[in-house]
């Protein structure tokens, strides 16, 4: 029951930030006052078998202004390209990508690796 809940948290998550991002993209677009700041990142995350982090990267990608462009599950990292990487914007889409989706896909993920 657990994996389905998080399947189901995951999906709502994904939904609202897909908005929230999107509205977001739009409306700086639409200010061209301030500009884009666009950069990589490597991001880290907590251990977890390939399907996770290929699941993982793929949220992240579907999600307006981040794409996933290296993903290493057994370091336990990615690399990530952010439309917006300036000041604390790459450190709050970092947090926001660790609160948002990492401990869901763990949870959906959790038999991944055992035999």
């Amino acid at each position: 029951m657990k994996r389905i809940a998080a399947g189901a948290w995951i999906f709502w998550r994904l939904f609202a930030s897909i908005v929230r991002s999107g509205w977001q993209i739009s409306w700086r677009i639409l200010r061209p006052t301030r500009g884009f700041v666009p950069g990589f990142v490597e991001y880290r995350f907590q251990p977890m078998g390939p399907g996770a982090a290929t699941v993982l990267a793929c949220l992240i990608c579907l999600t307006p202004g981040t794409t996933a462009v290296d993903v290493d599950a057994a370091a336990g990292r990615m690399r990530l390209h952010l439309l917006d990487a300036g000041n604390d914007a790459s450190e709050a889409a970092l947090q926001e990508i660790r609160v948002l989706f990492e401990g869901a896909v763990r949870t959906l993920f959790a038999q991944e690796g055992r035999a």
